[in-house]
């Protein structure tokens, strides 16, 4: 992967956004980056190393079509409520209120969650052109309902989900080593990684050569390389060795609990253990915004589907929150539990952060604190 120089406009290709979006994080610059394909424009709008909003001119990125392809509201129900719209000259989600179809709880949950749908949708650009313009707060025409979305989270998450490995074999087909570089902690603040991230990370500090990198890493390859490309597009590795560095200390998640495995004497106590850090997850958001809250669970599984074990691919969410336990242990039975349990414990670890990261992004990151520190406590 080459260096990567900043211009406020130009072309974009597969993968590119990375490292645009990553420049404009490093050096804090406020302003509206708009993507256009031949098909839509599509724009972010940025202040203060964070994404406050984002807006897209194609129809399936409208609010409404955003709802009833997630199935909350019905064909019925998008129909009346469209009417009503152009009738009455209000918005869809006004209109839903007036309609007595949505309450202000579930309008202020369902609008963020479209606009960070439209954030993560731009990772999926294969072709098109880019254009950053730096505008000041005031000179941004924004909605009432925003984001506050640290922009190197949103980089690290979608990297994370980023499925293409002809790219990535790509971007290291002329690579031959890598390092660790010059430490700029202050950039890291937010970022919490998995321990499986972490152990890329610390073997690029004791391995400089990639063939090796790729020989001890616990991973697999195009998994290992998608790691490789997120910390060389963060800079905390790169191609140049830097003299007398100390690295870059990557921080784990918080509510990492997968070296407990010692500590589990079956599946089903494993199982029994995470359920209750779900169950809490559960009640946080149904407190806060309703049934609602079991769309927003089922849908955060459902995306990290494919990074689960087999055995934890059909998994029933029960009506506390909790997973229905016997088909999972059913399907375990034949296993051998002293070889399975780390991969088990990793695919439960995996729903609870993206169960985590559903609270941050639905209620806040105070509620997502709050909701760490509690689980912590489980079982402790």
């Amino acid at each position: 992967m080459t260096n990567y120089i900043f211009s406020p406009e130009g072309e974009i290709r597969e993968g590119q956004i990375y490292p645009l979006l990553y420049h404009i994080y490093k050096n804090n610059i406020s302003g509206v980056l708009a993507i256009k394909t031949e098909n839509y424009e599509k724009k972010i709008f940025i202040r203060d190393r964070r994404i406050i909003f984002a807006s897209s001119d194609q129809k399936m990125d409208t609010f409404s079509e955003y709802l009833l392809n997630k199935q909350l509201i019905t064909r019925e129900i998008y129909t009346t409520a469209t009417q009503y719209m152009a009738k009455n000259k209000k918005r869809f989600g006004r209109a839903l209120i007036e309609l007595g179809y949505f309450s202000y709880d579930q309008i202020w949950t369902w609008i963020p969650a479209h606009l960070i749908s439209i954030v993560y949708s731009l990772f999926n650009i294969k072709y098109g052109a880019y254009r950053f313009i730096e505008q000041h707060e005031d000179e941004m025409n924004i909605e009432n309902i925003v984001l506050d979305l640290d922009i190197l989270c949103v980089i690290v998450e979608a990297i994370r989900h980023f499925k293409s490995d002809s790219f990535l074999k790509k971007q290291f087909e002329s690579i031959t080593t890598l390092y660790p570089t010059i430490p700029n902690t202050d950039l890291l603040p937010d970022v919490h990684f998995k321990p499986y991230e972490v152990h890329i990370f610390n073997i690029v500090r004791r391995e400089s050569v990639l063939t090796k990198i790729l020989e001890k890493s616990e991973l697999l390859e195009n998994d290992t390389l998608r790691l490789l490309f997120l910390f060389m597009v963060m800079e905390v590795i790169s191609m140049e060795k830097h003299e007398h560095v100390t690295p870059t200390p990557l921080r784990e998640n918080e509510n990492n609990t997968v070296n407990r495995s010692g500590a589990f004497a079956s599946f089903e106590e494993a199982l029994k253990y995470y359920n209750g850090k779900y169950e809490l997850i559960y009640r946080v958001m149904m407190k806060e915004i309703g049934p609602i809250c079991m769309s927003i669970l089922h849908k955060s599984i459902e995306d990290i589907m494919e990074n689960l074990p087999t055995y934890l691919r059909k998994i029933q969410l029960k009506s506390d929150g909790t997973i229905l336990e016997e088909p999972i242990l059913k399907s375990l039975w034949y296993n051998d539990f002293d070889q399975h349990i780390g991969d088990f414990l990793r695919g439960l670890e995996e729903i609870l952060y993206t169960e985590i990261f559903a609270v941050r992004k639905h209620l806040g990151l105070e509620y997502e604190q709050q909701v760490l520190k509690w689980i912590k406590g489980i079982g402790n």
